[in-house]
């Protein structure tokens, strides 16, 4: 409850950055959607630009799904002229440090999904219905590619982001599952806080889930404590995004006044996170790093 009473104390604050029509989207249904977002011609050359990069890639497997992300940092965008000015784009700049109630940009990775890249299906956290952790925060996505049930839209249950009495009912219910062991704990993803929430567990609290099929260039940034999951995706195929979060001490009751040096201060911090986990992540066979371009094609 004061987690999420310091977001709405930093979003009024915040809230001179948006027009008021975003700011009511956000606030009712946790999430804001932006059909056609850059120029065409501007959207062309960054799409091209991304899908023939060339460096650093992480891989990992959830279910058939094989993910690609590239972590575009400070340093790597200064090679990708489209990219950096897709950070630097003001309308971006100022959506992101309002959503995400810090008033900084955001981390940008782009991301590549290869769906029905495994012959032996497996449980796929990403597609069960879930919250990504106890407070508000924020991811957003550029779609490079159309989005429709071919390749797993992304599907997000509005106004699930808000704190209802029926909400705070079921957290708590979940905490107290969370806090047993080994075999009294039901089935779940329980141990890291990312709660999943069933389809009659949604109904109980009034909720319904949206499927976001949406043409590329596209961009969306939602409230991830609101209910979300990857959807299912059809056909062998691929959907690449500009993938964004803006996620950390959920307590703090004001926002950096310097959002750029922020910015570059939990890149910079993330950036040695990240190298840290690579080898263990490598050694486990749950993760591949390699130099190279992403998977596109059928």
């Amino acid at each position: 409850m004061l987690a999420h009473g310091l977001f709405r104390f930093r979003l009024l604050l915040l809230s001179p950055l948006v027009p008021a029509g975003d700011r009511r989207q956000f606030i009712q249904h946790g999430y804001i959607l932006k059909p056609d977002f850059l120029p065409e011609a501007e959207f062309e050359a960054l799409a091209r630009e991304l899908q023939s990069y060339h460096g650093e890639i992480r891989e990992t497997v959830e279910g058939t799904t094989l993910t690609e992300r590239a972590f575009m940092t400070a340093d790597v965008r200064q090679n990708l002229p489209g990219m950096q000015a897709f950070a630097e784009r003001p309308a971006l700049d100022r959506l992101m440090r309002y959503c995400s109630s810090k008033n900084r940009p955001p981390l940008f990775y782009v991301e590549n999904l290869c769906n029905q890249a495994n012959v032996t299906p497996r449980a796929d956290p990403q597609r069960d219905m879930h919250a990504d952790t106890f407070h508000p925060c924020v991811k957003g996505w550029l779609y490079l590619d159309d989005v429709d049930d071919s390749n797993g839209p992304f599907v997000y249950v509005p106004g699930s982001h808000r704190l209802s009495w029926s909400r705070l009912k079921w957290e708590y219910r979940q905490s107290l599952e969370a806090c047993k062991k080994g075999r009294d704990r039901q089935a779940g993803r329980y141990w890291d806080g990312s709660f999943r929430v069933t389809e009659a567990e949604l109904g109980e609290m009034g909720l319904a889930p949206q499927k976001f099929c949406v043409p590329r260039n596209t961009l969306l940034i939602a409230n991830v404590y609101g209910f979300h999951r990857r959807g299912e995706a059809m056909a062998k195929s691929q959907r690449m995004t500009v993938w964004m979060q803006a996620r950390d001490n959920p307590f703090n009751p004001l926002f950096t006044f310097w959002p750029r040096a922020t910015a570059g201060l939990f890149e910079s911090v993330w950036s040695r996170v990240l190298a840290r986990l690579d080898g263990p992540r490598i050694a486990s066979g749950e993760q591949r790093k390699f130099g190279g371009r992403f998977t596109r094609g059928g």
